[in-house]
């Protein structure tokens, strides 16, 4: 009798425990309810996206935290590990020519890139922002070189620069400008300016889609009075539309001087950093440090040292800028 009644007990053992389970997760589940009832709606926002937060910051921190361990080292590409020498990285870099020299150059393609920039993206939008015939053909033809890969255009820059059959030399010649046709990319004369204008021609779509933006955001009545009080093209554009653009501006030209410093592919497609180091600037010395010359370690180190001169630039820029811009 005894025997026939173990089933039965185990299954009633079985469903106490269950009932016991479901009980506990009834008042866990009660307990997390009422606890975040009594979160705000703010508080609770924050909670559920800790854990990507989280996540996103153990991914983006922990390879930096790295890398910098990385610059504290004499390391080579291929080791596992290296010998600790502190920041004497970081010293010798600010004692090399070679840096200063990476450092001015950025520099100048930068400014020269930025300004080519904002000439011809200003211009375009200052076009498009008038109707005429054909206007979405135009604008796509414009906006075009946004959308064409980098290394198709440095190609087509390299093939019209070309030192035996380009085409600028060709009818540079033909029209005077120059006597014999010039080696420009092997050329430390024109090596640069030819990288901005690669870099401007490539990348002034973006200002001209900010520019267009806030340009069709003014008042077609503020130029009509100022029609009205005699106002050249010129004073309308002075007095109008350039305060208007102010605050656009000023973010475009902050965000393409932080792009342009950092570029990389088109130095690299275009030069190499070459002649020489005429082209070279931290991004590429970074690259041709580490992976050319093997030095983990000091790359990494010229790309820190960036990010610091980026970040100081960067505080100078808001400083002198933004109060101006609001």
């Amino acid at each position: 009798m005894g025997e026939k009644d173990a089933p039965g007990s185990q299954i009633t053992a079985m469903t106490e425990i269950s009932d016991s389970q479901n009980s506990t997760v009834t008042a866990t589940t009660t307990k997390v309810q009422g606890w975040f009832d009594d979160l705000s709606e703010n508080q609770v926002g924050l909670v559920l996206v800790a854990p990507l937060v989280l996540l996103l910051l153990t991914l983006y921190l922990y390879p930096i935290f790295r890398a910098f361990l990385f610059s504290l080292q004499e390391i080579s590409l291929f080791a596992t590990d290296g010998q600790w020498i502190g920041p004497e990285h970081y010293l010798n870099l600010l004692e090399s020519a070679r840096f200063w020299n990476a450092f001015k150059n950025g520099v100048v393609y930068t400014i020269g890139s930025v300004a080519v920039t904002l000439v011809i993206g200003v211009g375009t939008a200052l076009v498009l922002n008038r109707s005429f015939v054909g206007k979405r053909v135009i604008t796509g033809l414009i906006l075009s070189p946004y959308m064409i890969p980098i290394v198709g255009i440095v190609i087509v820059f390299r093939w019209f620069f070309n030192g035996l059959s380009g085409v600028a030399n060709y009818a540079f010649v033909q029209i005077g400008i120059i006597n014999e046709p010039i080696a420009w990319f092997s050329n430390p004369t024109y090596a640069m300016p030819i990288l901005i204008l690669i870099s401007g021609w490539a990348l002034y779509p973006f200002v001209t889609m900010l520019v267009l933006a806030k340009l069709q955001t003014i008042p077609e009545e503020y130029y009509e009075a100022a029609r009205l009080m005699g106002a050249s093209r010129t004073r309308q554009f002075l007095s109008i539309t350039l305060p208007q653009l102010r605050s656009v501006l000023f973010v475009a030209i902050l965000l393409r001087m932080l792009w342009t410093f950092n570029l990389f592919d088109i130095i690299w497609l275009g030069t190499q950093g070459g002649p020489g180091n005429a082209t070279e600037t931290l991004p590429v010395m970074a690259y041709r440090t580490a992976l050319d010359g093997l030095s983990l370690g000091e790359g990494t180190a010229v790309a820190f040292l960036t990010f610091v001169v980026l970040a100081i630039g960067t505080s100078i820029y808001f400083k002198t800028f933004g109060e101006a811009s609001a």
